[in-house]
Order: structure tokens, then sequence, then C-alpha cells
């Protein structure tokens, strides 16, 4: 408890130095909640994530256009812990639309726009904004010292002490809220000891509350426990619980290495394809099926196909109904089952692919269908070019943005079997083969570059993410170079976010494209990518970085000076990279460019060019 309260505390002290420190650290600060969502939590007891909130409300005006539109895909990826489990996904939502409404209204992409507004429309207001905050006391049923002295006895006795009066229809021995505390310490102590509490489990009464079978099936999803432990909570559950406890059956099944016996998978095909209708979920591109049963049950199925490829023809019918399931969410998990099925048998997968119903247009941009159609672009490029001209051809920007940047991954990849060469005319806009699916790949990646706005967004992501490639870069900077001056200021915002793909490669070979950069429209939008990009380089500076710093001065001179200008926290650190230019720069034909920029920042007392100076003397 103790290491939780400090973790806390910790995080709470990191998050208000973001905060604080927005002007100059947004896309650091972003980049962290993304990578580490658990960090969301944090705030009051009935505000959880009041802090996180206000965190994302002062970085988002201030990151890049990449880094906020990374953001907000972990935004609508993410759920909280006490909307899990039992019952918990009716509630699902109020976290990420808390978290949603701290992204100002304007700045939202489109599916980031359309899920807060459906959220608002489910919820009835808006669950981002600050609240008072209401105090009140209750005992905690059992605290942690006295759960981790407690006999199997203690257990079942405070558990029947707790029992719900108030039954809900249609589950045994339920109420309309599961007892969290309680509940929530078991499942703590089945996570430290998980061969005793799945044999506590073992031995609730049919009509204890769903909850405890719940959260001892969370716990021993990931345990080291006897893979026939395991199954038998889950027979119980099933039997008793099936309903409520339908998610985290299915998850503990998917993370059973060894085959599962015929009734485990009986019961999986039925939470597959049985289990309560999650249509009325709320449609997410991003990780769609992940908050109902049946989408658990698809994720398991995946997993299992993933491990073990006799199991397939177990799962055959599952996956069949799985392609066909109504709810658009739960065939978005499935376009990831088909996708295991590929990896085993390429033709049967390609055979599921087209089976699978694909009539709603969005989920052509679910990442599981993104990610099969980019699995075949070299080696079933016919067959999957249908998809691409559809994606390419769709009213939804997602969709649009998706096909284009997998059209111009498809040129790339059939341009010959060693690729692009230096210096070859970029495939969007030349045949690069007499093979028909190399020029249709060509013809596709023009039409992309030729495209609306959410086209050229593609068709920069895959630039951008094959700059680093050897045999890419020379297509890469050209691409990068034309879309710098992009007339829509999402495409150059997209484009400028390229040198964080090599911020850990050394830069050397990337001075060309810096000086391109400067000269364009783009780095008027957005300076601080190439800035923080130079400035994490623990490799050699190019020279190109004098020209970086001497454009920066010449754009924003002016408000760089300002002690609460927008452009202070570049000014610094345009003045630490002139120093570090001199030092890495001492005998070649950048160092009177770069002492020259040391002068012009200390006359003009930009950052603190004057200490700097002092110290570097010493």
């Amino acid at each position: 408890e103790l290491r939780r309260r400090d973790t806390h505390v910790a995080n709470r002290l990191l998050l208000a130095a973001c905060e604080g420190g927005a002007g100059r650290y947004a896309d650091e600060a972003a980049a962290l909640l993304c990578d580490q969502p658990w960090r969301f939590e944090c705030g009051f007891s009935d505000d959880p994530r009041r802090h996180a909130a206000e965190t994302i409300r002062a970085i988002a005006p201030r990151c890049a256009a990449a880094s906020r539109e990374r953001l907000e895909q972990a935004l609508l990826a993410y759920v909280a812990p006490d909307e899990r489990g039992l019952l918990r996904y009716r509630q699902s939502g109020r976290a990420r639309l808390a978290l949603l409404s701290a992204i100002p209204a304007e700045l939202r992409g489109p599916r980031a726009a359309a899920e807060a507004q459906a959220l608002e429309r489910r919820f009835g207001t808006s669950a981002g904004e600050a609240r008072t905050i209401a105090v009140d006391s209750a005992a905690a049923p059992v605290d942690d010292g006295a759960a981790e002295k407690m006999t199997d006895r203690q257990w079942l006795d405070a558990i029947a002490r707790r029992r719900p009066k108030a039954a809900l229809p249609g589950l045994r021995g339920g109420g309309q809220d599961a007892p969290p505390e309680l509940a929530g310490r078991l499942e703590a102590r089945a996570a430290v000891d998980p061969e005793r509490f799945a044999a506590l489990a073992l031995k609730l009464p049919a009509d204890a509350h769903p909850a405890y079978l719940d959260r001892t099936l969370a716990a021993l999803r990931d345990a080291a426990a006897p893979a026939e432990l395991k199954l038998e909570v889950c027979r119980k559950a099933f039997v008793e619980a099936r309903g409520p406890c339908g998610r985290s059956i299915a998850d503990v099944l998917g993370s059973i290495r060894e085959p599962l016996p015929a009734d485990a998978v009986r019961m999986l095909h039925w939470l597959a394809t049985e289990h309560e209708d999650p249509a009325a979920a709320a449609w997410r591109t991003e990780d769609a099926g992940a908050e109902t049963a049946r989408g658990s049950a698809a994720r398991a199925v995946r997993n299992l196909i993933l491990r073990d490829a006799s199991c397939l023809p177990r799962l055959r019918v599952t996956v069949d109904r799985l392609v066909r399931d109504p709810s658009v969410s739960v065939r978005a998990r499935a376009a990831g089952v088909v996708r295991a099925v590929a990896g085993r048998d390429p033709a049967l997968g390609m055979q599921l692919f087209r089976a699978l119903d694909l009539s709603e247009d969005r989920l052509l941009a679910a990442p599981e269908v993104v990610g099969f159609v980019r699995d075949n672009l070299r080696s079933r490029f016919p067959d999957v070019r249908p998809f691409l001209e559809r994606m390419l051809r769709s009213p939804a920007d997602e969709v649009r943005e998706a096909g284009a940047r997998l059209a111009t991954l498809a040129a790339l990849e059939h341009a010959g079997a060693g690729g692009l060469k230096a210096g070859e005319t970029p495939p969007a806009v030349a045949a690069m083969s007499a093979q028909p699916e190399d020029r249709g790949a060509a013809d596709l990646a023009a039409e992309a570059r030729r495209g609306q706005p959410a086209h050229r967004l593609g068709v920069a992501r895959a630039a951008a993410a094959n700059l680093a490639a050897p045999e890419y870069r020379a297509w890469s900077e050209a691409t990068l170079t034309a879309l710098f001056d992009d007339d829509d200021g999402a495409v150059r915002r997209r484009a400028a976010a390229c040198f964080r793909h090599v911020k850990d490669t050394p830069l050397e070979p990337y001075g060309g494209l810096m000086e391109a950069f400067c000269r364009s429209r783009a780095f008027g939008d957005d300076p601080a990518s190439i800035l923080n990009t130079l400035e994490a380089s623990r490799e050699r500076l190019p020279g190109a970085v004098c020209v970086v710093c001497e454009t920066f001065l010449d754009r924003f001179g002016a408000t760089a000076r300002e002690a609460r200008g927008d452009r202070r926290a570049d000014a610094l650190t345009v003045a630490a990279l002139a120093f570090r230019a001199c030092r890495q720069h001492p005998a070649d034909e950048w160092t009177a460019r770069a002492l020259d920029l040391v002068d012009r920042l200390c006359l003009e007392r930009v950052g603190d060019a004057p200490g700097a100076l002092e110290r570097f003397e010493l």
C-alpha cells in the first residue's frame, strides 16, 4: 500500500512538472502518457483522472500534431481499471470522455471528436469538467494487513456477510454494484498466491456475488498456475455466471498454453458467438471489440491460433461465425483472428478475409484490417488491391489516410527485389516494372499523392517511417521535401515529424533534408520537431544544425527573446545547440558559421547565450 501511494505521489509530481513545463516539454509529456497509460489514473477519489486531464489540457495546444494524434489514439484505446470486469463495461467510456474532453474541441481529430460526442450522448454530460470534491467515509471491509492473514474460512465468511441484498434480474446472487473493496482485495491476494485462491474460488457458494469469481479469474489470467486449475475456475464461472464473467473467462482461456479440452473449446465458442450482443457499445476504430465478452473471446481465439496451429481445425466453426458477426466491433476483432489464421495458412486466411463483413466503411481502418492488408502487400498484392482502391475512395478521412499509407508502401515494396535505389524516380510518379501488379501499386500511390489532405497525411506517414531505411531514403527525402510545402497545415506538420523517426541514428546523412525543411513553410508551423530531435541526439550533430538555428532566429527571434514568449523554451534549445556545434565542428567548413551563430545569440541575448558562453570559455 505504501509503494502504491508513493507511486501515485511520484506520478502526481511528474504530471505537475509536465503541466508546468508544457511550453517546452509538451511532446515529451504526450509520449510519456502514450507509453505509460497507467499514468492517466491520477486524481481524487471522486475524480480519479483530474490531474491527468489537467496535464493533457496544458500540453495539447502546445505539442506537435503528430504527438497530439498519438495521444488521441492512446486515449481512444484506454479503458480505466475501474471500468473493467464485472458489469463495468456498461460504464466503460467515462474515463475516456474525461480525458478526451481535456483536449480543446477545435484541436481534436475526427475520430476523437466523434468519440467524445458519442460518449457525451451516452452519459449525458462531459466527464471532463472539474468537479467539487465530495467527502464521504466508509470503513474498508478488510484492510491489507488483515487480508494477508485471513484463512480460507474467514474469506468465505467475509464474502457471505457482504452478500448484496438486492438481486439483479438475470444475475444469480448479484447486486446492482459489485463490492469493490473486498473483491479487489481478493484479486490482489490471488495475484500473490494464485493456486490457493483458485482453489478458494471453487468453494464459493453458487449465490455469491459473481464479482469474486470475476476478480479471481482476472488474477489467474497471467498467473503461473496449473492449466487444469484455471480451467476448473472457468468451468464454475461459466455455469454460474457466464454473463457477467464472460470477458474474464475468455481472457483466461486465451492465456492457457496447453491444448484446450473439448468443453473449454465449447465455452469459448459460446462466449464468442452467443454472449450478450455488444452492438450498443460505442464504435471506436482503435482497439474495437476489446470491451465486450465477444471481443475478448475473439482475441482469445487469435492468441490460441498464434500459439498452436493444431487448434485451428477445432476452432474453425467459431472463426467462421466471428467473420460474419453482426457487431462491427466484434468483426474488428475477428480481423485479428483472420490475420492469425493467415500466418498459419495464407490461402485460408485470404479466403476468410474475403468472407469478413467489411460493409461498415470505418472498419477498413481498424488496426487488424490494416495489418492484414499490410502483411499481404508483397506476396498477394492482386488479392488486396480491391481493398486498397476502396480505402482510397472512402468518405472517411481515417480510411483514406490508411489506404494512402498502404498504397505508398505497396509501391515501395514492388519497386524491385532490392527496393528503390538512391536517386531512382519515386514510384508515385513512374511505372516501376512491367509486372501488372507493380504498375497497379504505382498508380494507386500516385492517386494517393495527388489526393485530398487525408491521403497526403498517409503518404507523409509512410515517407517518415521509411526515412531511416537506406534503400528508401532518397525517395522518402524527395517526398517529404515536397510535403514540407503542402497547402494543408496538418500535412506539413505530419511531414515535419519525420525527424523523430531518426532521432536514435547518426543525423549527418540528413543534413540536406534539414536544410530543405528550414526553407519550407513547415518550419514556421513546427520548428520544435527538428529542435527536439537535435537536442535529444547523442550522436555528433550535422553542420546543418547551424542552418536550423539561423533560420529559427530569422523567423522567431523577436518572440524568442520575450521572457514569456511562446518560443522562449525553443530559444534555450537553440542556444544549447549552437554551443554543441562549436564543440563538435572545431575545424571544418562549419566552424566559422557556428562561431558567428554564437556571436549573434549573445548580441541578441537569446536564451541563456551569455551565461553559456562564460561556461563554454571556462
